[in-house]
């Protein structure tokens, strides 16, 4: 995005500051797509844009548009994977059975989120923003500088002392600066992670093969400010390399 239209745009999101957007900023803004109206949306409407973006997009585009956002830290990419996860989820075993949708797609407020290094949060409201911008979006491919990072990424995962939770994790990724990232970021790219189902639980599944009902996801600990999975994960749990083999089409692991 923009990176003008990203600063007008977190000036609207400030209590503080929103009232120094003038209308020609607003204008800007609106004209390179950050600030936008938002959106009703039915059932229906949902139904038929995930079907869509899901015969226009593959697993293959998100992954290496996620992976193509770890090394250049271009976050309109960054949570592709997680909302292809999670919406074709629920999509395939929820439709909004135990999640509904929201009344109305809070466009602006997504980007605002976005550019804060924020995830999806385990809501489908945002995969379905993310995934139909996604789909008129120009295709990343991933370099091998990108492979090598979340390599590491998951080495280190799979090497933390068993009661280490997620945020230490996020927060060693950042001591040993695998990438280019703040703790929000690096937070957001290990809960896309948990959402594909490399970082859950036994008992605690992320979104490749089911869909998690949101009351069931809470570990009751009020102190955790993780979404589900990761809010589970500790250092014990490791990593599942078998959903990393599935979603990447690549073992990690050095043998």
């Amino acid at each position: 995005m923009d990176k003008k239209a990203v600063q007008i745009l977190n000036r609207l999101m400030d209590d503080r500051k929103k009232h120094s957007v003038s209308a020609e900023d607003l204008a800007y803004a609106r004209k390179m797509g950050v600030v936008v109206e938002d959106q009703p949306i039915t059932h229906d409407q949902a139904i038929d844009i995930l079907e869509q973006v899901f015969e226009a997009v593959s697993l293959e585009d998100a992954t290496q548009a996620f992976l193509y956002s770890l090394s250049s830290r271009d976050v309109d990419y960054r949570y592709v994977l997680a909302s292809y996860a999670y919406a074709r989820s629920w999509l395939s075993f929820d439709r909004g059975r135990t999640q509904e949708l929201p009344e109305k797609l809070t466009g602006s407020f997504f980007n605002w989120v976005k550019h804060k290094g924020g995830g999806i949060w385990g809501t489908i409201g945002k995969p379905i923003f993310y995934l139909e911008q996604f789909a008129s979006m120009e295709l990343r491919v991933a370099s091998d500088v990108d492979v090598e990072i979340l390599r590491s990424i998951l080495e280190l995962a799979d090497s933390m002392e068993d009661e280490a939770s997620g945020t230490a994790l996020a927060t060693a990724i950042r001591t040993a600066k695998l990438l280019p990232c703040n703790q929000a970021e690096a937070v957001g790219i290990l809960e896309t992670l948990g959402i594909c189902g490399i970082l859950d639980v036994p008992g605690h599944p992320g979104f490749l093969h089911s869909f998690t009902p949101p009351l069931e996801r809470d570990t009751g600990d009020l102190r955790q400010s993780l979404s589900y999975p990761l809010n589970w994960w500790h250092g014990a749990d490791g990593v599942n390399w078998e959903n990393a083999v599935e979603v990447f089409g690549t073992d990690f692991r050095r043998f």
